[in-house]
């Protein structure tokens, strides 16, 4: 037996089966949620919940009872604390890059290796408690822990109104993203994802347009450019 609450709505909507179906209709309704049913179970049903959730369209997730709302949103909490373990680094090799192109551009290319290894070998020297932090500064510091925030601003995002369908969520984002920056750096994580794969399979259809039996002796940066100049030019 299919497991119905793991399908959207929509598909549940219009793939029901009714008494006054025919039988091949009712046979291939039933051969189409066979097929994708493996598609919304597991990791990859979670993970399509979680981009769900970070959509401002579909945040309250009403297909979903209250319990499975809340396990969504305790991964995406978790998520975000990754993410936030591994920023540092990430800034940090990228202060290095920078540092090594700028003595790049300003020394010459032999001086390249010297300013990254330079930069690599560099730490920043940690920062000496005063006495009085080193005696209060757990009962009144004012830091507030990451998590907390992590949480504050999710139940904050929880609360705001749905936008319009018609609505582009990740516009709503670039306006937002100053409200909401533990969230955002995750949203460019799931949204930026194209949600089906058809604008890849134009783009092979348009290349099979173009190497044909007669232009069999083009070269690869020819067909590279030629699909470029096919998907990105408008021509009047």
């Amino acid at each position: 037996m299919l497991d119905y609450v793991n399908f959207p709505l929509g598909l549940i909507k219009y793939l029901s089966i009714y008494l006054s179906d025919s039988s091949t209709v009712a046979n291939t309704q039933r051969a189409i949620l066979s097929n994708i049913s493996g598609r919304y179970s597991g990791d990859v049903h979670n993970y399509l919940l979680e981009s769900t959730a970070l959509d401002p369209r579909f945040q309250s997730l009403p297909q979903l009872d209250c319990n499975q709302r809340e396990a969504v949103f305790q991964r995406i909490q978790k998520r975000v604390e990754q993410l936030q373990q591994n920023q540092p680094t990430d800034e940090k090799s990228m202060e290095r890059k920078e540092e090594a192109s700028a003595h790049c551009s300003t020394h010459g290319g032999e001086g390249a290796l010297e300013a990254e290894g330079r930069a690599e070998s560099e730490e920043e020297p940690a920062s000496k408690k005063t006495a009085l932090e080193d005696q209060l500064g757990d009962s009144f510091s004012k830091t507030e822990q990451p998590s907390k925030g992590i949480e504050r601003e999710t139940e904050l995002y929880r609360r705001e109104a749905s936008i319009p369908l018609s609505c582009c969520p990740l516009t709503w984002w670039r306006e937002n993203s100053s409200k909401y920056p533990l969230l955002s750096p995750l949203v460019k994580e799931y949204l930026s994802i194209p949600a089906t794969s058809v604008p890849s399979e134009r783009v092979f259809l348009t290349a099979g347009d173009i190497v044909t039996a007669q232009r069999s002796q083009l070269l690869p940066e020819n067909v590279d450019m030629l699909i470029f100049l096919k998907k990105n030019m408008t021509i009047s």
